[in-house]
């Protein structure tokens, strides 16, 4: 699973010491433009000694209509939260995990992140 981070000066340190990748770096923007199939990582609180942490884990898109016939498409998105006040052992999870995704998937990108940070 490819692994991007969003823009922060705390990304940005992390690209510095060569912890990530510059080009794993996506301009801010809202989490509905997040890249399908792909973890992306969005940090509040970036000053803190343990951010705020949310992965945003984003599988590949699909239509679906609704009742009045019209289509929309979307990317079933599964959020990962840790960090923050509390310890980093400290998660949740919520939306949707998509369906050729599995849970030691979102455990190795979990894993991945918080190598990196030092979590």
């Amino acid at each position: 699973m490819k692994l991007k981070w969003e823009s922060n000066t705390r990304v940005k340190y992390l690209a510095d010491t060569g912890k990530i990748d510059r080009a794993d770096i996506i301009k801010r923007t809202t989490t509905d433009n997040f890249p399908c199939e792909t973890a992306t990582v969005r940090l509040h609180r970036v000053r803190d000694k343990i951010p705020y942490v949310t992965l945003h884990i984003r599988g590949k898109v699909k239509s679906s209509s609704t009742y009045n016939g019209n289509t929309y498409v979307y990317a079933p998105t599964c959020r990962v939260n840790m960090g923050g006040m509390h310890s980093p052992e400290t998660m949740d999870s919520n939306g949707e995990l998509a369906e050729d995704l599995t849970w030691l998937d979102v455990h190795n990108v979990v894993t991945k992140v918080k190598e990196v940070m030092g979590l």
